[in-house]
C-alpha cells in the first residue's frame, strides 16, 4: 500500500479496509505507547490502553470525522482512556483499603497478622525504591491522608503533577505485586 495520507487512509478504513486500519496502527503505535508509557509506567497496562484505543477506533470508525489528521483523535482518544485506567486505578486501591479495614475489625491469626507485616514491609521496600517526588506524594497520600491540593502546597508542585505522580507509584507497585 503506497504512502497514503490519514484522510485517505481513514476513509479505507471506514469503508472496512483491514490492510489500511493495519497501516494505521503500525505507524501510530510506537509513539502512541511511548505517550501512555510515560503516564501509566506499567507495560502491560499501556499495552492493554493502547489496544483499547485502536479497538475502539475500529468500532467507531464511521462515527468519526477526520479532516487531516488521525494524530489529535488518537492522542485525546489516549488521554481520555488513561484518565480511565487511573480512575479504575484508584478504586482499586480504595476497595483493597476497604477490605484492608474490614480485617483489621476481626480478630487476626498470628499468620495473618505476620503475613501483613511481612506486606507492610514489602510495600514499604518498593515505596523507598521509588523517585523522590513520587515517593514523596503516595506516602503522604495514603499515610498522611493528605489531599491533593495539600500535597502540591507541601511539595511545590502542582495538582496535576501529584496525580500523575500517585498513579505512577500505583502503577509502580501495581507492577512489584503481580
Amino acid at each position: 500500500m503506497k504512502q497514503l495520507d490519514d484522510t485517505e487512509l481513514f476513509i479505507r478504513i471506514q469503508a472496512d479496509d483491514r490492510y489500511a486500519f493495519s497501516e494505521l496502527v503500525n505507524r501510530y503505535s510506537d509513539i502512541l505507547f511511548r505517550f501512555i508509557q510515560r503516564r501509566v509506567s506499567c507495560t502491560e497496562d499501556s499495552e492493554d490502553i493502547l489496544q483499547e484505543i485502536f479497538v475502539s477506533l475500529w468500532h467507531q470508525r464511521l462515527n468519526i470525522t477526520i479532516e487531516y489528521s488521525l494524530y489529535p483523535y488518537l492522542f485525546k482518544t489516549a488521554k481520555y482512556k488513561i484518565i480511565d485506567w487511573t480512575i479504575n486505578e484508584q478504586k482499586k486501591i480504595v476497595r483493597a483499603e476497604k477490605l484492608l479495614a474490614s480485617f483489621q475489625g476481626a480478630s487476626p491469626t498470628s499468620e495473618d497478622e505476620l503475613l501483613a507485616k511481612e506486606l507492610a514491609v514489602l510495600i514499604d521496600t518498593e515505596i523507598e525504591k521509588m523517585p523522590t517526588t513520587m515517593k514523596s506524594a503516595f506516602s503522604l497520600s495514603r499515610k498522611e491522608s493528605m489531599s491533593i491540593k495539600d500535597i502540591a502546597s507541601e511539595l511545590a508542585i502542582s495538582e496535576q503533577t501529584v496525580k500523575n505522580n500517585i498513579s505512577l507509584a500505583l502503577g509502580w507497585l501495581k507492577l512489584r505485586f503481580k
